[in-house]
């Protein structure tokens, strides 16, 4: 079948588009350039707790790591126990802050008549 390669080409297109928009996703959402000064991509090393590993798809906003010794990838969150290597060396991630966290309770405030 000729056209079985023009399938196998659309399947890699996709595929290569959901993977950009993932990855676009989780770098905008974590800010993790202008936070950490790293990008989020396929191919890159990353250690999650103290195991090194690859990136090696993504699986909406979270990443598919194939760690190192390991035949299967897993499916981890970007910045919960992660470390990105980068040209200085590994860069540990950070949870976002919680723009609520600076809010005072409501137990605090003064009510006035």
């Amino acid at each position: 079948m000729p056209y079985d390669l023009d399938d196998d080409l659309d399947d890699a297109f996709r595929t290569r588009r959901r993977q950009a928009h993932d990855l676009d996703h989780i770098n905008t959402y974590y800010r993790l350039p202008e936070r950490l000064g790293v990008r989020v991509a396929v191919g890159g090393r990353v250690r999650w707790t103290d195991r090194e590993g690859t990136i090696v798809d993504t699986a909406g906003t979270y990443l598919r790591v194939l760690l190192d010794g390991d035949t299967e990838p897993v499916t981890r969150q970007a910045t919960s126990n992660m470390a990105y290597a980068s040209p200085t060396g590994w860069v540990q991630a950070t949870r976002l802050p919680d723009p609520y966290a600076t809010a005072a309770p409501s137990s605090t405030l003064v009510h006035r008549p």
